[in-house]
């Protein structure tokens, strides 16, 4: 049984408490003792933090590293940042389970980056990142846009009730082997194609098994407080816990919004719907440059949308169509195009125009040539609007990325600078600089409140408790990444430990691997 004594640190609980200064000893992997002066506390390992904050490791609790651990074990983007624990199987779409199309689909994903799949069920996936080997924690939602593939296909229609019974069991099954609930992607098909009353019936599956509901919801633009009220009435159908994922209002003729939709929320939580948000700390939003697409045309999958937009008819029926995220060709910036890196970084707009083409022909060009998968970044909110989400009680932070690494495979291109600097970014710029939020508010929006909301036994730092621990600066942490440069880890972040291991140490990544699979119920708080 080794021992590693931290000394002298500004202890920051996760609980929103004043931080007070003590020594933490850990042993066997969880936190041993707290104590004003543990100096004689026999220890393999020191690392002196006087000077320095130590919190609860971070929960980055809308991320989308589902198979980066395959590529990079390290999460490196992730770790430097000082999260312990990433939140897979947002926005609808998950790993596992997957069978049908969800499977071909998977499939082509990991082909991508010459790996295979391994895993049909979800206790498969969670024991494949098992023997993979991570630096950081991983837990996962079940997407609903992934059943409906693997029960239904892409169909643009409603389940029959088979099909529907076939979702709820394979989401129950999912749930027995440790999933932490379901995501909703509703803007993006086939998840989009799902009624209110479809996915309320699978929310009361969540809620029987005690899971999360986490919605990216049908709109956050002109129909936000529509969109709002739906997520909200779900939870109030099915009794599950609704989790509205990062909260903002899109396209400028919308912002102000937010101060609607979070009355609209507080006064659901007053009517006994448990019912909270999260957000990451930035003004451009990231997801694929297919939302610029119509949802009728994504019926039957990526392939078949490609498929579509050959056809001129389909181009001139689309092209004043709505979008839920608008057609600002100028705003709309190329973060990954895997056979034109040249694209990264720049507009649309200008691609096109250097082109000689109409920007909507250029699209469709470019996600033809690409089977669908180009990543973009959205210069779509207001940075008051930023503020007044972050202010809220209920809100925690999230990246809405998966990990990216400055060398090999997930290096590539310019994705959103939140890959980097998310928690960094909120603990230096909104919590020290700006003072949106105390820093003890800030730590707790990062790690006791997402632990509560997907019900894990970690986020404080209590004796008894796993010992995932962030060792900072409070005077110099801050993010470096930029939308120009994105590849760049934060300042300020000395140490991470996961599971009693250093996993980062003066600031380089080591090769320790504990991160763990967290299952609903075993590791419930």
């Amino acid at each position: 049984m080794s021992t590693l004594l931290i000394r002298g640190a500004s202890v920051i609980d996760g609980t929103g408490a004043p931080r007070r200064e003590a020594d933490i000893a850990v042993s066997d992997g969880t936190i041993a003792a707290i104590g004003a002066d543990l100096s004689r506390t026999a220890a393999d390992r020191v690392v002196d933090a006087r000077g320095l904050a130590v919190s609860p490791g971070f929960i980055d609790i809308h991320s989308h590293s589902d198979e980066a651990m395959f590529t990079e074990p390290r999460l490196e983007s992730a770790l430097h940042q000082g999260v312990t624990t990433v939140v897979c199987g947002n926005c609808g779409g998950a790993s596992a389970p997957v069978m049908g199309l969800a499977a071909s689909e998977m499939d082509r994903d990991l082909a991508r980056y010459d790996l295979e799949r391994t895993w049909t069920s979800f206790g498969e996936y969670a024991a494949a990142v098992e023997r993979n080997g991570a630096s950081i924690n991983v837990c996962s939602f079940v997407g609903h846009g992934t059943l409906r593939m693997c029960v239904m296909g892409a169909a643009a229609r409603a389940p029959t009730a088979g099909e529907l019974a076939t979702m709820k069991a394979i989401l129950a099954s999912a749930l027995d082997e440790g999933a932490i609930g379901m995501s909703t992607g509703l803007i993006y098909p086939p998840s989009a194609y799902g009624t209110t009353d479809e996915v309320a019936a699978l929310a009361s599956v969540v809620a029987a098994k005690g899971g999360l509901y986490a919605s990216h919801i049908r709109n956050e633009g002109d129909k936000l407080l529509e969109a709002v009220e739906e997520g909200i009435e779900i939870g109030r159908r099915s009794g599950a816990r609704v989790q509205l994922s990062h909260h903002k209002a899109s396209v400028q003729r919308n912002w102000g919004k937010v101060k609607e939709s979070t009355a609209h929320i507080e006064g659901a939580q007053r009517e006994g719907i448990d019912v909270a948000a999260d957000q990451y700390p930035y003004t451009a939003s990231s997801t694929g440059l297919a939302v610029t697409i119509p949802n009728w045309a994504h019926e039957g999958g990526p392939l078949a949308m490609c498929e579509r937009l050959r056809h001129p008819a389909v181009r001139i029926r689309i092209r004043d169509e709505y979008v839920e995220t608008g057609r600002n060709w100028d705003r709309i910036v190329i973060a990954r195009a895997a056979k034109h890196p040249e694209w990264s970084g720049r507009s649309v707009a200008a691609l096109a125009g250097e082109a000689g083409r109409d920007p909507l022909e250029w699209t469709c060009d470019a996600l033809i040539e690409h089977d669908g998968a180009i990543d973009i970044v959205h210069h779509s909110m207001s940075e008051d609007d930023v503020r007044l989400v972050m202010a809220k009680a209920w809100v925690a932070i999230g990246s809405d990325s998966r990990a990216n690494a400055p060398y090999g495979p997930l290096s590539l291109g310019k994705p959103h600078p939140r890959s980097y600097g998310t928690f960094p970014r909120v603990l230096g710029r909104y919590a020290r600089d700006g003072r949106v939020i105390g820093l003890e508010d800030a730590v707790r929006k990062m790690t006791s409140l997402p632990a509560s909301r997907l019900r894990l036994r970690r986020g404080t730092i209590q004796e008894g408790r796993p010992a995932d621990l962030v060792v900072f600066d409070p005077q110099k942490v801050i993010d470096t990444a930029t939308y120009d440069d994105p590849h760049r880890y934060p300042e300020g972040i000395t140490h991470v430990i996961v599971n009693g291991q250093i996993a980062l140490e003066a600031g380089e990544a080591t090769t320790a691997r504990a991160g763990r699979f967290l299952r609903l119920g075993v590791d419930a708080g």
